[in-house]
This record gives structure tokens, C-alpha cells and sequence, in this order.
């Protein structure tokens, strides 16, 4: 049985749990709404100064054909930072001062990982790539029954849809690009999405019911369906899964954000990589080249970083007294 960590389970104002779900939710919805209206102000702003986008009307043109407009990437990337700011990290950090009554500093009140630990958690993530890839591909062809077909053909439009954005989004082969996309795709989504879901939420979740291994697929299933890609959903749910647990093992936030981090780090770096022909690499592709055997490797190999992981970890725990 693992051992219940106080300072995961502590939360100073106790309130019904329906409370702090409809609180946190409203924070989130308000922020993402308050985020839309930033970003769109601010790509307003700079259309009437550059000759861009200067009214509604053309904004929204611009989320859906984008190129059409002369620097669509630059003004994207503005909509997408500042939006996801609103919706992740700002709520989450404004729901853990004011609602629980912390201090900002106490997600990373805790010693920072040790230097083993985070080239642990590196090289897990590099380990997972080939199952990843194998199982993006496998969750990529399935069928709802012909009773849903009305459901499939609504998210393979939405899958679709998404993806097309995503393509616009990763069209870069230049430096500056490369800094703004790598930001913009992994630094942001890292930390603000790990500060909600593992710092908060899962936390939140594991006050409540006491056990690790729910609060963790519980969290890492919201994680999942909240990107709103459902032909990802396995694969995402797994990343989140070994997010989760490297937090509960490490007890310190910076451990998933890394993760995170190299995990969307690798795609950008990819897909740049790619664009300079340097490296053959796909991101609209869901076709893997990774076979069972190879999926199976990766899973024994990450698997075994983890245990490791997980053991070295609990060490430093014990030898800082936590």
C-alpha cells in the first residue's frame, strides 16, 4: 500500500468537495473566457498597427482559414499562449491562493529532484516514445458501433479540424520560430497544465477518496478529454498517467512539468527538424513504424525506469526526512 503523503492530502479550508469542483471550474471557464477576449484585444491592437486583422469579422476568418492572412502563425500563437495562460495556469494558481489559502511558493516549496531523478525522468520519456507512437496509431482506427456513426463522423470532423490547426501551427523552419513554437507548445502547456491537473486536481481528488492509484487515472483521464481529441485519448491518458505518478513519487511538480516538457519538446523539435531535412518526420501522420516487438521493448524498458524511478526516489524522501 503506498504511503499517504501529508502534504498532498493537507488543504486548509474544508468545504463540501462539490464546492471546490464548481469553484475550480468556474475559475477555469471565466479565465478561458477572459483569455479569449486578452488575446483577441491584443491581435486587434497589433492588426491596426501592422495592417492585420482589425475587426471581429476578421479574427474569426483568421481561426478558420488562416492562411489566408499574411503573419496568421505569429497572431496564432498569440491567441494560443495567452488563451492557454487563462485557462490553465492562471486559474490554477489563482483557485490554490485564494481558495486553499497557500502560498504560490509552496508548489515547489519542496527540495528540487535530484540530478539523477530528472535525467530518470528524461530518458523514461524517451523510452515511452516508441509504445506512444504505437498506440497513437492503434487508438487512431478505432470504430465506434453503427449505432454511433452519427458520434464518429462529429469527432473524426473535430479530429480533422484540430489537426489541420496543428499543421498551420508547426509550418516553421526558422530560428525565431522554433524559440516562439517551443514556448508556446511546450514551456506554457507544461507548466500550466501540470499546476491544474497533478498540482491541483489530482491532489484535490486524492484528499478526497485516499487512493493513489484512482486519484492519479482519474486526473489523467480529465487530462485526456479535455484536449478534445479523441482519436488521442489512449495515448494521451497514459502520458498523463506517468505524469501523475512522477509527481506522487517525486512529491514535487517540477518532475511532471519536466516530463511534459520533453515530451512536446521532442515533437517541436521534430517537426523543425524535419522542416530543415534533417530528420523524416510526420506530425499529421498517425501511421507508426514502430511494430509490436519494438512497442513491447519500450514498455519493459519504461517500465523498468520507472520502478527505478520510483525507488530512488522514495530514498531521497526518506533521507530528507518526507
Amino acid at each position: 500500500m503506498e504511503e499517504i503523503q501529508p502534504e498532498i492530502i493537507h488543504s486548509v479550508p474544508q468545504r463540501p468537495p462539490w464546492r471546490n469542483v464548481m469553484l475550480l471550474l468556474g475559475l477555469v471557464l471565466l479565465g478561458m473566457s477572459i483569455g479569449n477576449i486578452v488575446a483577441m484585444l491584443m491581435i486587434l491592437l497589433i492588426g491596426v498597427l501592422l495592417g492585420g486583422p482589425n475587426n471581429l469579422e476578421q479574427i474569426s476568418q483568421l481561426i478558420q482559414e488562416p492562411q489566408l492572412f499574411p503573419h496568421a502563425w505569429w497572431y496564432l500563437m498569440i491567441l494560443h499562449s495567452v488563451s492557454h495562460l487563462f485557462t490553465f495556469l492562471i486559474p490554477g494558481v489563482v483557485y490554490w491562493r485564494w481558495s486553499e489559502q497557500h502560498r504560490v511558493e509552496e508548489f515547489i516549496s519542496r527540495p528540487a529532484p535530484s540530478f539523477l531523478t530528472m535525467a530518470l525522468v528524461f530518458f523514461t520519456v524517451i523510452a515511452f516514445l516508441p509504445l506512444n507512437s504505437w498506440i497513437i496509431e492503434w487508438n487512431s482506427h478505432l470504430h465506434l458501433p453503427e449505432g454511433l456513426q452519427r458520434v464518429e463522423n462529429w469527432m473524426r470532423y473535430k479530429e480533422d479540424e484540430l489537426a489541420g490547426m496543428t499543421q498551420f501551427l508547426t509550418d516553421f523552419d526558422s530560428w525565431l520560430k522554433f524559440i516562439v513554437a517551443l514556448c508556446v507548445i511546450a514551456v506554457i502547456p507544461a507548466v500550466g497544465e501540470e499546476v491544474l491537473f497533478r498540482g491541483i486536481i489530482q491532489r484535490k481528488i486524492f484528499h478526497k477518496i485516499r487512493d493513489v492509484h484512482a486519484s492519479v487515472w482519474l486526473t489523467a483521464a480529465l487530462f485526456s478529454a479535455i484536449h478534445l481529441q479523441f482519436y488521442g485519448f489512449v495515448p494521451r491518458l497514459l502520458l498523463g498517467a506517468m505524469f501523475g505518478y512522477l509527481y506522487f513519487w517525486t512529491r514535487n511538480l517540477w518532475a511532471p512539468i519536466l516530463a511534459h516538457f520533453i515530451n512536446n519538446g521532442l515533437t517541436v523539435l521534430a517537426i523543425f527538424l524535419s522542416h530543415r531535412k534533417v530528420l523524416d518526420f510526420e506530425i499529421s501522420s498517425a501511421e507508426s513504424s514502430v511494430s509490436w516487438i519494438g512497442a513491447v521493448l519500450s514498455l519493459v524498458l519504461t517500465a523498468a525506469l520507472l520502478l527505478n524511478l520510483k525507488v530512488i526516489s522514495q530514498r531521497s524522501n526518506l533521507k530528507n526526512g518526507t
